[in-house]
C-alpha cells in the first residue's frame, strides 16, 4: 500500500481496514470487512481525495486480501 499516495488519517484508516479483512474470524466477517473496505474507497474517490490510479490500487489491494482471507478460510 506504499505506492498509494494518502495523508496520515486515510492512511491509517485503510491499514485498519486492510488488517480488518486479513484477521476476519469467518468468511461473512471477511466478506463485510472488504465491503467496508470498498465503501471507503468509493468514497474517497466520491470525494475528490484520491487520484484514479490511487484508487484503482486501493481497490486491487482490498480485494486481493479478501480473496486471499476467503481462501484461507475456506480451508480450515
Amino acid at each position: 500500500m506504499e505506492d498509494v499516495v494518502l495523508g496520515p488519517r486515510p492512511r491509517r484508516e485503510a491499514d485498519r481496514l486492510l488488517a480488518q479483512i486479513e484477521r476476519a474470524e469467518s468468511m461473512i466477517v471477511a466478506v463485510k470487512a472488504g465491503a467496508r473496505a470498498e465503501g471507503y474507497v468509493l468514497g474517497m474517490e466520491t470525494v475528490g481525495a484520491l487520484r484514479a490510479g490511487d484508487a484503482e490500487r486501493l481497490y486491487i489491494i482490498f480485494e486481493t486480501a479478501l480473496e486471499s482471507r476467503l481462501k484461507s478460510l475456506a480451508s480450515t
